[in-house]
């Protein structure tokens, strides 16, 4: 186990510690999570139990059963050594997509992260040199993973983020591989096993503990039905797996929505969900409603917005004691109406049933404002910048140079104004459900 770091880094030049591709490119993080994955990957194949769970806390280790999970969907899987090569080279290269030094050089359709690495790896191989050494079998297997892969990401479903029209266009892009779609799409889960087994770094995995690991069994087992049932079931079985294992009510529209968002904020316990539904509780009733029609729209029937960097939103509200779970929820309702009238003027409004929202900057303000008030109206300072069935919401100067507002009496009041006008509407809408 202590010597598989050096020997991956002399096998996978993009790997070595001192000038390999990412340490070039100053993506050390990545570089990291890259070896972990591989790491890991070679643990499950070869059934070595402690150096997959090396790095994990010994309270908090991947129990047997968890492990023997793991172990049949790589039984499930029947990797074969070509392909176990070609998925290390993948696991190795995939983040340098994510470079914005490297990614700013390439044409500027092919600046997406797995677009990018098929582009390198076409017109740039001194970038990824393991790529030269790949059979063409092996070159297909990857070149098609990161095509899955950018049509579905298993951590968006994992945390709620996306919706089950995503999961309606990986089953019809693996049905338009035909004979080979089942050999990809496994190709696909092993690489996503890896990829997942690696995102806390660390020689072995980190991240694949006791606690994180029940959401990947249960969504990578809920995949494993891609080809036999519908995506609505396969999604919304996903989510009600995670309450059942939560102890959630699953009963009422808002239950499925509380579901969603208790994904969304990574609920790992009681105490958690109790978190959240004290902020959907201090919502009042019209906040809610939108909110439950938002969390229900399933990009297959119904129009869906899909908020990426969301969870990253409601991580960074939690931590963040100016901004809030409840404030974020008030400020999320604030957005969906405005952009729903621009969204629906957009050229591909008609063509399509999904519209990715990138949150990414919304995200690091919520991280970096000092001012509630100032977040609370940021919606009507933000732009919004469409790309084909894309939009990004950019906070622009009129937020960022508020940051640093201080919290004054104005804008305390203010906030206070709105709060009990907001337990006034609670109080109101709890009367009436009782009367």
């Amino acid at each position: 186990g202590d010597e598989l770091p050096g020997v991956l880094q002399k096998l996978i030049p993009e790997l070595n510690a001192d000038a390999g591709t990412h340490v070039v490119f100053k993506q050390q993080g990545e570089r990291e999570r890259a070896e972990s994955s591989c790491i890991s990957l070679l643990a499950l194949i070869t059934g070595s139990y402690e150096i997959f769970t090396k790095p994990q806390a010994p309270a908090n280790r991947l129990r047997p059963e968890q492990w023997y999970q793991l172990r049949d969907i790589i039984r499930w899987i029947q990797p074969t050594h070509a392909q176990l090569h070609a998925v290390m080279i993948l696991l190795s290269i995939r983040a340098l997509g994510k470079s914005k030094e490297l990614v700013n050089q390439l044409p500027k359709d092919k600046r997406r992260p797995e677009r990018a690495v098929l582009y390198i790896m076409e017109y740039h191989k001194n970038v990824v040199p393991s790529a030269d050494w790949l059979s063409e079998d092996g070159e297909r297997s990857i070149r098609k993973a990161l095509m899955v892969h950018e049509t579905f990401n298993l951590a968006q479903m994992l945390q709620g983020e996306n919706v089950p029209g995503n999961v309606s266009q990986l089953q019809q892009l693996v049905l338009s591989y035909g004979a080979e779609g089942e050999e990809v799409f496994h190709f696909y889960i092993l690489f996503l096993l890896g990829f997942m087994s690696g995102l806390a770094a660390g020689q072995g995995s980190r991240f694949m503990n006791a606690t994180n690991a029940p959401a990947v069994i249960s969504g990578v087992m809920m995949l494993q039905q891609l080809l036999h049932a519908t995506p609505r079931g396969i999604y919304w079985g996903f989510i009600s797996a995670r309450a059942t294992a939560l102890r959630l009510p699953q009963q009422s529209a808002e239950d499925l929505a509380l579901m969603r968002l208790a994904c969304l904020s990574r609920v790992q316990d009681d105490k958690g969900y109790k978190e959240l539904r004290r902020a959907w509780d201090s919502l009042g009733s019209r906040e809610q409603a939108v909110l439950v029609d938002h969390f229900l729209c399933d990009g297959l029937e119904d129009r869906a917005l899909v908020l990426e960097f969301l969870p990253a939103c409601m991580a960074n509200a939690k931590t963040n004691s100016l901004v809030g779970l409840t404030i974020l929820l008030e400020v999320l309702v604030d957005l969906l109406s405005n952009l729903w009238p621009t969204v629906l003027s957009m050229p591909m409004a008609d063509t399509t049933q999904m519209i990715a929202v990138d949150l990414s900057d919304m995200s690091d303000f919520i991280a970096a404002v000092q001012n509630r008030f100032v977040f609370q109206t940021c919606v009507s300072r933000c732009k919004y910048h469409f790309a084909g069935d894309r939009v990004r919401v950019e906070m622009t100067g009129g937020n960022w140079g508020r940051t640093n507002d201080p919290d004054t009496d104005m804008t305390s009041l203010a906030y206070i104004v709105k709060d009990v006008l907001m337990k006034q509407q609670i109080m109101e809408a709890y009367i009436m459900r009782h009367s």
